[in-house]
């Protein structure tokens, strides 16, 4: 969780990456279950908050023994281990997708979207702990992390890396003072980026973006509200960062574009 929470305020990698994908890894191998009804026959206590035939990150389990430790302390609270609580769900769900791992956190959202439809739920009440509990607001740290969002205002800085269709992705952004839209396109050897803002202002003085594997900067050019402005422009790896010859205000209604060729 602290990782997680470290990516979606911009702090980047805080530990080992390696460790980090281990526990990933575990986690989709023992934890996740598109049907945790055999699980919980046999470890009852705890709350339903998924039932027999549907999917959810079982909180703690014992593939390699030592599940006596349940009956130590307080049982009503050992009862937890067994739960699949949405708002921890959700956060191991978003690192994952800040690691890569696509496929495994949209599986895993589905499951949580489909414990809540509305064929059989109130899809606006996920419940945990109690009616509209805030920890499903975690879900919001998902988004951030497939638009790959970072931000620090005071910097006027910005940066997307989308990890869903980044050939052709689009998805809402917000900031200190406005929001608006995010579009990235890559079409050949150009890759374009717009955001276009829709309410308030939004201050940049550098942007950063990642490229497709193996892709070579060639040139960047930039345009904000239709004209051109100079920038310089560095990489590492797949990360163009690129850094405005004077900080801008956009206001809503105006829009910045940044072409890459490579």
């Amino acid at each position: 969780l602290g990782q997680g929470w470290a990516y979606q305020v911009g702090l980047g990698e805080i530990l080992n990456p390696e460790k980090v994908t281990t526990a990933l890894n575990s986690l989709w191998k023992y934890n996740f279950s598109t049907d945790v009804g055999p699980f919980r026959e046999v470890f009852k206590d705890g709350r339903w908050y998924a039932m027999p035939g549907e999917g959810g990150l079982i909180a703690c389990t014992w593939p390699h023994g030592g599940e006596e430790a349940l009956t130590h302390g307080h049982r009503h609270f050992a009862g937890y281990l067994n739960e699949c609580q949405n708002g921890y769900e959700y956060g191991a769900t978003s690192l994952m997708m800040w690691h890569g791992m696509v496929y495994r956190a949209l599986a895993h959202t589905r499951t949580l979207h489909d414990r809540y439809h509305a064929s059989k739920r109130n899809p606006w009440n996920e419940i945990e702990w109690g009616d509209h509990y805030s920890r499903s607001m975690a879900s919001y740290g998902l988004f951030t992390a497939v638009s790959g969002f970072e931000y620090h205002g005071p910097k006027g800085y910005i940066a997307f890396s989308p990890r869903l269709t980044p050939e052709n992705f689009k998805a809402a952004f917000t900031s200190a003072a406005g929001w608006g839209t995010f579009i990235q396109n890559i079409k050949g050897h150009t890759q374009t980026e717009i955001l276009d803002l829709k309410y308030g202002h939004l201050r940049l003085q550098t942007l950063g973006f990642d490229l497709p594997d193996k892709a070579g900067l060639t040139g960047v050019t930039v345009k904000v509200a239709g004209k051109k402005l100079n920038a310089r422009y560095s990489t590492k790896g797949r990360r163009v960062m690129i850094n405005l010859e004077r900080s801008v205000e956009i206001k809503a209604g105006q829009s910045i574009e940044i072409k890459m060729t490579f």
